[in-house]
């Protein structure tokens, strides 16, 4: 398992969780797969960064929405636009990383080009207020992520924590069986039984490298529309349908690279790979309310609440070990397998505003309050899921992500100068004392009216936090086994063309 790392303007979701619980649970229930935390909290996270506008000014929008990306930030702000529009925008995030592992530095590094958003905006002519529908697309999550690492340790082995220390003469025969049979090390000759136990033969002393990406997202397709209900005020809705996809894999490799294991087989370990992958298929649905009220030339405020999404995960997923062995031997096992699962999200409270000081000069800012906690495995016939809501209890907490930017006007030029930041939280329970891993952006971007139909936006994101990733676990370790480092940068560039007639 890994602290997880988002791309731009996306919430903080950083995980302690060590694989450690997949082994127990791999050892108690003989699954090849189950999820944690760190899965729940994956897809609870969305980036609102739809539109160049809002994103140029640090990810503001709940106070300041008033174009089409209003239909997945406030739908309220839908209904300042007299004007049919159409928008379509693209982005293009590049995420490099900086692993240390036992005192290597390696670099990696990714970049992914998605559709940001395509939709339209349709005001239905009223002889008083305004009433105003939209629906379109938007890419609001990004999971795409990479590191390498690689270093000698000489403590400790995967193996060892791939080998469950149990009691065999106290299993049934069929529960022994099926622990033996789908035990990777057991089945290439790197564990062996002895007085009704299971020992690994790979303990320490071992070059230790790996390869671990992800990728995917989540797509909404939406939609909403506002209603003037009284002077200034006016109250939007947004339904959204989310789909998506999320793909885990992992190369980790030990070698002798200092010939420990040099004796007859099986003690004469060449190098071991253990592979692991995930594929997910994702759908869900929430709602988005919204309210602005509106002073014309003056300033806006805005609140939101976004509904819990109720996800429906499909998971296939594979472990595999292959052994190779100073005197050519060589042995393979494969696990594949598949799950499904449902979560719930938090509740998510948002308020913004935004006050235009004169004609050229807009300050915006927004604050975004989601409690955790509150994150559940809906499956409540399975008990290892209702175990992990306590974990969700237990180690999360409740953030604010703070959001704040400002819009310069070049009145004569037709240009309008945006940069802003962002500040979100980790929410990890045992990070409030520290801001090590809570995550930074600035943001910068510009508006330009190509004629009085035709607007171009662009926007950059810089981020830059820390993070870790726990390879494995081992009881009764005070400290991480196998654990990097991570330094991870990011930029992220949105461009949006709308037309407005």
């Amino acid at each position: 398992m890994k602290r997880m790392n988002m791309n731009p303007i996306q919430q903080m979701s950083i995980t302690r969780m060590a694989l450690g619980f997949a082994l127990v649970m791999f050892v108690a229930t003989g699954s090849l797969r189950a999820q944690f935390a760190e899965d729940a909290l994956r897809f609870s996270t969305f980036n609102l960064g739809v539109g160049a506008r809002s994103t140029g000014m640090g990810n503001v929008s709940i106070g300041l929405a008033d174009d089409y990306s209003a239909l997945f930030t406030n739908p309220a702000g839908l209904g300042s636009l007299r004007s049919y529009e159409f928008s379509v925008g693209l982005s293009n995030s590049s995420y490099n990383n900086d692993a240390t592992f036992f005192g290597n530095t390696l670099n990696a590094n990714d970049r992914v080009t998605n559709l940001n958003n395509l939709g339209f905006v349709y005001p239905v002519p009223t002889q008083k207020g305004s009433l105003v529908f939209a629906f379109g697309f938007a890419r609001v999550s990004n999971y795409s992520t990479v590191a390498s690492f690689k270093g000698f340790n000489p403590s400790n082995s995967i193996v060892e924590a791939l080998t469950p220390d149990v009691n065999l003469n106290n299993m049934s025969a069929a529960d022994r069986k099926s622990l033996l049979d789908n035990n990777i090390p057991y089945q290439t000759y790197l564990a062996d039984t002895l007085r009704g136990r299971l020992y690994p033969n790979v303990t320490d002393s071992v070059q230790q490298e790996g390869n671990v990406r992800e990728g995917g997202g989540l797509n909404s397709w939406s939609f909403g529309g506002a209603i003037e209900i009284a002077k200034g005020l006016t109250l939007g809705f947004g339904l959204n349908l989310l789909s998506g996809s999320y793909s885990y894999d992992r190369l980790f490799t030990e070698t002798d690279s200092r010939n420990v294991y040099h004796y007859g087989p099986p003690f004469d370990l060449d190098h071991f790979r253990y592979e692991s992958s995930v594929n997910s298929d994702i759908s869900g649905y929430n709602a988005l309310i919204g309210l602005m009220y509106r002073k014309q030339g003056r300033y806006k405020i805005g609140l939101t609440l976004r509904t819990p999404t109720y996800f429906d995960i499909s998971e296939d997923f594979s472990d595999a070990g292959y052994s190779f062995f100073d005197n050519g031997d060589y042995f393979t096992q494969k696990n594949p397998g598949s799950t499904k699962y449902n979560i719930r999200t938090p509740f998510v409270f948002s308020g913004g505003a935004s006050f235009q000081f004169t004609d050229w000069l807009l300050i915006a800012g927004d604050a975004e309050y989601t409690d955790w906690t509150q994150i559940q495995f809906t499956n409540t016939d399975n008990q290892d899921l209702i175990d992990e809501n306590r974990v969700i209890r237990e180690v999360f907490r409740p953030t604010t992500n703070l959001r704040g930017g400002a819009e310069i006007a070049l009145l004569s030029l037709g240009l309008k100068l945006r940069g802003g930041v962002v500040y979100n939280p980790s929410p990890y329970l045992a990070d409030q004392n520290t801001n090590d891993y809570d995550q930074l952006y600035f943001t910068g971007g510009f508006g330009l009216a190509v004629d009085e139909n035709v607007f171009v936006n662009a926007s950059l994101a810089i981020g830059k936090w820390k993070t870790f990733r726990d390879n494995y676990y081992l009881p009764g370790l005070a400290t991480a086994p196998s654990r990097t480092s991570e330094s991870v940068n990011t930029n992220s560039l949105n461009v949006t063309l709308s037309y407005r007639f």
